[in-house]
């Protein structure tokens, strides 16, 4: 999300990863800097990712804190990879929202866009997967089920009385 809001809405050219493009020059996201001996081979590889839960402090009123209802949360993390904060006021400015941070402020861990502009935009660098079950979806994947319904809904009371795909289907097996 964030390479590509980079490159398309940004327009900072070459933006990409050093995780796919080890010497990129535009590196928004980039090695951790205590992974970096790591990821060169100066390392083990083993057991050396940021693991476990972190906590994460979120803006109130983002979407992230909405869709959690909390503004502090703790989720679980395995990765070498962080967004790099020297790009940080160019991509503000574009219009992405840092939306959660760690306590100290340094490590990025959600951006989004305010609804006003997509109902649904957000991307943590945690593992949400981790903690969903299939009778009790994580907040962030429950939270986009919620705002797709809310989007067909809204579509459905805008039509001028024309029925909608969906309810063409319902009504041919009633």
């Amino acid at each position: 999300m964030v390479i590509e809001y980079a490159r398309e809405v940004a327009k900072i050219k070459g933006a990409s990863s050093t995780e796919f493009e080890p010497t990129t020059t535009v590196p928004v996201i980039a090695t951790m800097a205590e992974q970096i001996d790591v990821v060169e081979g100066k390392g083990d590889l083993g057991g050396t990712m940021r693991l476990g839960s972190y906590p994460a402090e979120l803006t109130p009123g983002s979407v992230a804190a909405i869709t959690y209802n909390a503004t502090t949360v703790h989720e679980r993390h395995r990765h070498r990879y962080e967004f790099n904060n020297k790009y940080k006021a160019q991509l503000e400015k574009a219009g992405l929202v840092f939306s959660g941070t760690s306590p100290n402020g340094d490590l990025v861990e959600f951006v989004e866009l305010p609804t006003s502009v997509h109902p649904y935009y957000i991307s943590t660098q945690a593992h949400p997967e981790f903690l969903s079950r299939p009778h009790r979806a994580h907040p962030l994947f429950a939270g986009l089920v919620e705002a797709a319904l809310h989007q067909q809904a809204q579509k459905q009371h805008t039509t001028s009385g024309e029925r909608t795909e969906h309810e063409e289907i319902l009504s041919s097996h009633a």
